[in-house]
Formats: C-alpha cells, structure tokens, sequence
C-alpha cells in the first residue's frame, strides 16, 4: 500500500482514482502524518452486509454463539457515530 499525503492526493485525485480502479492499487492517505483514510479497490472491501446475512443463514451456530453474536452486533451499533459530510 503506497502512503500519500492528504494535499498530494486531493491534487491528484483523479489519477489516482484511475490507479485504484485500473491498477487494483492501494492508498493510504495521511495528515500531518496521521492515517486519516484508505483508498482501495472495490472487489478489496470484503463483503457487503447481504452476503454477511446469506453467509451467516448458512452457518451452524449455537444457541450461545447466536447470542454471543447478537450481543457484539448490538453493542457495535450502539458505537458508531454519523458520519460527516467533509464538504459540508
């Protein structure tokens, strides 16, 4: 993963989307130094939260395990925050 910083990158934005998209490469954007966000392919993301529900319909957990997961799932949710429009 190639790091850039944030002015570098917003200058070329556009070419640097053309790497991710036809290049399948990878970018980490930095601050002052500080992580602030990753450019990365699409296909690289994992998965979406439809094939997490079809692959966890399938999977044989037990009554524990469901609850234990339920459990994390809803404390998770109760962690994030909005998120903000930089533009706006």
């Amino acid at each position: 993963m190639k790091i850039l910083e944030a002015t570098k990158a917003a200058a070329n934005f556009a070419s640097i989307l053309s790497a991710v998209h036809a290049r399948h490469e990878s970018f980490e954007i930095v601050q002052e130094g500080v992580s602030c966000a990753f450019l990365i392919p699409v296909a690289a993301c994992g998965s979406s939260t439809h094939e997490l529900a079809d692959d966890l319909a399938g999977a044989e957990l037990s009554a524990t395990d469901r609850r234990s997961f339920a459990a994390t799932l809803g404390k998770g949710r109760q962690t994030l925050q909005p998120l903000k429009n930089p533009w706006g």
